[in-house]
């Protein structure tokens, strides 16, 4: 492959991987690359204690997931309840469907949630993405002034938002949602060298300080959490910081990789059941093989 072939491949799976975050704020944050905080904890998993608790520093909250339970045979997803859950056994995920007060359960593409941000997708355009939505959105603004757990945006990072989204200020919503995404591993534009590249690749160009990282040795899951706060943005006419919290599960199957999003706005108000729903949503979520 010729430089200049490799530097399109490269931006096109920046691009597409931005679709896992799915908004324009998110894209601005993930431009700085994550940070990794001084705190950061990496933790080794015993298979006798497969079930962690990871907490958000700026939230309090400590979602649960229990590694142990992710992958489930084609004939346990097939006698789930199928008033309760969700199962796709073409792309092989099963999860609970949408509580009370919820969202109906969206079925995208990488290009459709792109587009909904007024960005092009490069590739990876066709690969599936679940999604199931909380109430209404909060909406946020940012420009070239905006911080991102502390930083400056970089000015290539600046012009490359401004090709894909026009001058600024770049509005963003943001919902407490799950999102779930699959990667065939036969589709042409999934080149990856297996789950550690995923994340590597996926944190990297999120908007996210990684706080924690749990993993096992040759696994095939690993967890992340991590913390996105905005500084000089602008919410509902006044500057102000925000900060978004997320869980990640990234699980491989024989034949896809999965992405599990789990977002979270501990400054929303929203009710505690909401919080409450989304440990629901990730206890449920099953990758099938």
């Amino acid at each position: 492959m010729g430089k200049e072939s490799a530097k399109k491949s490269s931006a096109a799976m920046r691009a597409a991987l931005i679709g896992l975050v799915g908004t324009v704020v998110t894209v601005c944050g993930g431009l700085g690359g994550a940070l990794m905080s001084g705190v950061v904890t990496i933790y080794q998993v015993e298979r006798s204690k497969q079930k962690v608790a990871l907490a958000a520093p700026e939230g309090d909250q400590a979602l649960t997931v229990d590694a142990g339970s992710i992958f489930i045979s084609r004939q346990q997803a097939a006698a789930l309840d199928a008033d309760q859950y969700f199962v796709d056994l073409d792309h092989g995920i099963a999860i609970r469907r949408p509580l009370p007060n919820w969202g109906k359960l969206e079925e995208l593409t990488v290009e459709e949630q792109l587009a909904e941000s007024n960005a092009q997708c490069l590739t990876l355009c066709d690969q599936p993405v679940y999604r199931i939505r909380y109430g209404t959105p909060i909406e946020i603004q940012s420009d070239p002034q905006t911080l991102v757990n502390g930083k400056p945006i970089p000015d290539e990072w600046l012009a490359a938002l401004e090709k894909l989204y026009g001058p600024p200020p770049w509005t963003a919503s943001y919902y407490s949602q799950v999102l779930v995404n699959v990667y065939d591993k036969s589709a042409e534009e999934v080149h990856l060298k297996g789950l550690p590249d995923l994340v590597l690749l996926t944190t990297h160009f999120s908007a996210t300080r990684v706080n924690r990282l749990i993993a096992e040795e040759h696994s095939d899951f690993v967890i992340t959490q991590s913390s996105a706060t905005y500084d000089r943005i602008r919410m509902e006419g006044q500057t102000t910081s925000f900060t978004l919290e997320s869980w990640v599960l990234f699980a491989e199957g024989e034949d896809e990789y999965y992405v599990v999003e789990i977002l979270f706005m501990p400054q929303s108000g929203q009710p505690l059941q909401v919080w409450e729903d989304l440990q629901t949503y990730m206890d449920s979520f099953r990758a099938v093989r």
